[in-house]
C-alpha cells in the first residue's frame, strides 16, 4: 500500500488513545510500517497497562485504523505492558493462537529506524514558533561527537541539552516528556525555569499528537 490509513480516534479521546494514535501516525510515514498495517487489516488488538487501569484497542482496517479506550471483544491479541518502561518484557495473550499476527503487531508498534539529527531538525521545524520557545537550542550527543545547534545563529543558545543519541531521538520524535527524562537524569540541561516549562509543554503536546 502506498497511502497510510487514516488514524481515527474515539470521540473525546483519553490520553492513552492520543498517545497510541500519534505513535502509529508517526510510524506509518514509513513504507515498511504501511505494509504491516496492510497485512494486519481486519485484525483488532489491545494494549493493557500493567501499572494502572489504562487500556486501549486498535482496530486495523484497510483504509482506516480506529483507536478507542478499553479492550474490544474482538481483540485477538492483548498485550499487557508497562507504558512507561519499554525495557520490561510484555505478556502477550493470544500469542500461541496467532503467532504471526502477534509478531506483526509488535513490529507495527516499534518505531522505524531514525537518525536523531534528522529527527531533531524536523522537531525544530514543528516547534520553533511555539509561544515562549527558546530562540536557539544546542543539542549534544554523548554517544558520538556530534553537536547540533538550531535556531537563531546570531545569539548564544538559550538552552543546551546533552544525552545519548537514543534519548535525544525520543525527545525529538515525540515519544518522551522533557521534564520526565530531565528529572530521571537521562539528559543534562542548561536552561531557565520558563524554557524548562515550555519544552515540557511542547513535548507533552507532541506525545499526544497535538503538535
Amino acid at each position: 500500500m502506498n497511502q497510510a490509513p487514516v488514524i481515527e480516534l474515539e470521540d473525546d479521546p483519553v490520553p492513552v488513545v492520543k498517545v497510541i494514535g500519534a505513535q502509529l501516525k508517526r510510524a506509518l510515514t514509513e513504507a515498511s510500517h504501511r505494509k504491516l498495517a496492510d497485512e494486519l487489516a481486519g485484525y483488532c488488538f489491545a494494549l493493557s497497562s500493567t501499572t494502572d487501569p489504562q487500556k486501549v484497542s486498535v482496530d486495523v482496517g484497510r483504509d482506516k485504523i480506529t483507536i478507542h479506550r478499553g479492550i474490544a471483544a474482538q481483540a485477538r491479541i492483548i498485550i499487557h505492558l508497562d507504558f512507561n518502561d519499554s525495557s520490561k518484557k510484555p505478556k502477550i495473550v493470544g500469542l500461541l493462537r496467532h503467532p504471526l499476527i502477534a509478531i506483526k503487531i509488535g513490529k507495527l508498534l516499534e518505531p522505524p529506524p531514525q537518525d536523531w539529527v534528522a529527527e531533531t531538525k524536523k522537531y525544530w521545524q514543528a516547534v520553533a514558533n511555539y509561544p515562549r520557545m527558546p530562540r536557539a537550542i544546542r543539542f549534544i550527543s554523548t554517544t558520538d561527537p556530534v553537536e547540533l545547534r538550531l535556531g537563531d545563529e546570531q545569539i548564544e543558545p538559550e538552552v543546551t541539552i546533552s544525552g545519548n543519541a537514543k534519548t535525544l531521538l525520543g525527545l525529538a520524535n515525540g515519544t518522551s516528556v522533557f521534564a520526565e527524562i530531565a528529572m530521571a537524569g537521562k539528559i543534562q540541561i542548561e536552561t531557565n525555569v520558563e524554557h524548562f516549562a515550555t519544552l515540557t509543554e511542547v513535548s507533552i503536546k507532541r506525545l499526544l499528537g497535538e503538535l
